[in-house]
């Protein structure tokens, strides 16, 4: 079938494109040692565009991303362009990868610390948690609502694949017991 699909594990393109249409987050604007050097924060985002679950979560990088574009750095990973035979250094984002599993965020703090190694999917809130302290922001007392995209998509966006995955991801955040 020559139809993408949020809920496979079938190769589309570029999850980031086709289900947040989000161009801006690849390839990403800052590398990690001058995301350090300048003492801002990182979230990495390892993933695989034909790995059901990163479609799911490029939606969620895409909402954080359009909440702290101006505070954190975001930097997507495609893990096919890792070398898994090389060792790399800690001020390279590619250290940071577990080799194995996709999705698997890693949020580094001003100082090149590891604040969270997640592996697996994740929710606008369980990563908006660790990143508010990092930046001098109390915790979210109400839930975020988040009942449509914080990017605007193409008038027929909503029609194809940004469509699909927003419904998708608003079935999952009522079907999360709070």
């Amino acid at each position: 079938s020559a139809i993408a699909g949020i809920k496979d594990d079938q190769y589309d393109g570029n999850i980031f494109i086709l289900y947040a249409s989000n161009a801006g987050l690849i390839p990403p604007k800052v590398n990690l040692v001058t995301a350090i050097q300048k003492h801002i924060p990182t979230l990495l985002m390892f993933y695989a565009d034909d790995s059901q679950e990163c479609k799911q979560n490029a939606i969620v990088l895409t909402q954080l991303q359009a909440q702290y574009k101006k505070e954190i750095n975001f930097m997507p990973m495609m893990v096919d362009a890792i070398d898994r035979q090389r060792s790399y250094e800690t001020t390279d984002a590619r250290h940071y990868y577990n080799g194995q599993y996709v999705p698997h965020f890693v949020l580094v703090d001003t100082t090149g610390q590891v604040v969270l190694d997640h592996v697996g999917k994740m929710s606008f809130s369980e990563l908006d948690e660790p990143i508010r302290p990092l930046l001098g922001l109390e915790p979210r007392t109400e839930p975020v609502v988040l009942d449509k995209p914080l990017f605007s998509p193409s008038p027929s966006a909503d029609q194809t694949f940004f469509g699909e995955a927003l419904r998708i991801f608003q079935e999952q955040k009522q079907e999360t017991p709070n």
